[in-house]
């Protein structure tokens, strides 16, 4: 089963998908001849033998003299006017292929030669509209000229210039190994540029780099360390937790001594009526609930004990059912350590 596939058929939102190629590779010649990346195509010295027997060496195709000290690698041989038919259009602006086309059209209905003699060039000036400059003449004219300058010449290819105020080729001859060195050049410096900026990439992003080994490193030592020293950490919670525990036993010591003294107080100051029934002690706070036949006398009693402080009775005094003892709750602070005797 053969598979066809139509030209028409290859548009995308009316854009020829098949096109595309051209117009990328046409917009990075255009791209070229810019002035800011006409450096990428560095211009060889090449030796012109002009039409008037002068020879000269130019920077390129162009009309620019290269410096005296410059070695040119290539020849050109400029035609002769009189062996030249020049043409000249204005075209609107075209792909590259395009406009070789019009300019090859052109050409074959205005040459006096044959066809499968004629060779043709052209230039082209930007603007609005393409103004092109084209010429074309016989390889017999142009087989003839270089056979003259043959003894000049030697052994090299040469290009064929057409002249004037902006010389151009004619295609088919020697230009091919100045054209091939140029886009190795470029193809050279573009990958110079190219290393240019990984190697600018690279210092940027070395600090960085190396500050996050930095940090990594740090944080890898911590880790080390925090490993090394968790024995003597445990050790040390372990001594904090027996040092709490110490002190909490001292205490309880301390209080039981200081309950014990407390009550031997409390004994020798309550008069011989009083009847407790009840004595709590909490921390460094005292209660007493019980009978006396002088509640107030008791608690003006306590009170004068400069051991005791915040005597008070919350509940108030009260009478006793039966006989004549008055009912008492009586609160206290002990401020000061209670000597046993």
């Amino acid at each position: 089963m053969a598979l066809t596939l139509d030209r028409s058929s290859l548009r995308l939102f009316g854009i020829d998908l098949a096109a595309v190629p051209g117009y990328l590779r046409d917009g990075w010649a255009e791209a070229l001849r810019w002035p800011a990346l006409r450096w990428l195509t560095p211009d060889d010295p090449v030796r012109v033998l002009h039409a008037d027997g002068t020879e000269s060496v130019r920077e390129g195709v162009s009309t620019r003299r290269a410096a005296s000290s410059a070695r040119a690698r290539f020849v050109a041989v400029e035609l002769p006017e009189p062996t030249v038919l020049r043409r000249s259009l204005a075209l609107p602006r075209l792909t590259e292929e395009e406009l070789r086309q019009a300019v090859e059209l052109d050409v074959r209905a205005a040459s006096p030669f044959p066809e499968d003699e004629v060779v043709w060039g052209y230039d082209v000036e930007g603007g609005e509209r393409l103004r092109v400059s084209a010429a074309l003449t016989s390889r017999a004219l142009i087989e003839r000229q270089i056979e003259a300058l043959r003894p000049r010449l030697g052994d090299a290819q040469p290009e064929v210039w057409v002249g004037g105020e902006r010389p151009f080729v004619i295609p088919g001859y020697g230009e091919s190994a100045r054209l091939a060195r140029s886009r190795r050049m470029r193809l050279a410096l573009v990958g110079l540029l190219a290393m240019t900026a990984l190697l600018l990439v690279a210092l940027a992003v070395t600090p960085t780099l190396q500050l996050r080994e930095r940090a990594l490193e740090a944080t890898r030592k911590n880790d080390e360390l925090v490993r090394a020293v968790q024995p003597q950490v445990q050790m040390r919670d372990e001594l904090v937790r027996l040092g709490d525990q110490v002190r909490l036993l001292s205490k309880a010591a301390e209080q039981r001594h200081d309950v014990v003294a407390l009550i031997d107080q409390l004994t020798r100051q309550l008069p011989d009526d009083v009847t407790l029934s009840r004595l709590e002690i909490a921390g460094g706070g005292v209660r007493i609930i019980g009978q006396a036949d002088n509640a107030a006398q008791l608690l003006q009693s306590l009170s004068a004990n400069p051991a005791f402080a915040e005597v008070r009775a919350p509940a108030g005094i009260t009478k006793a059912p039966a006989g004549s003892k008055e009912g008492f709750t009586i609160e206290f602070r002990v401020v000061s350590e209670v000597k046993q005797r």
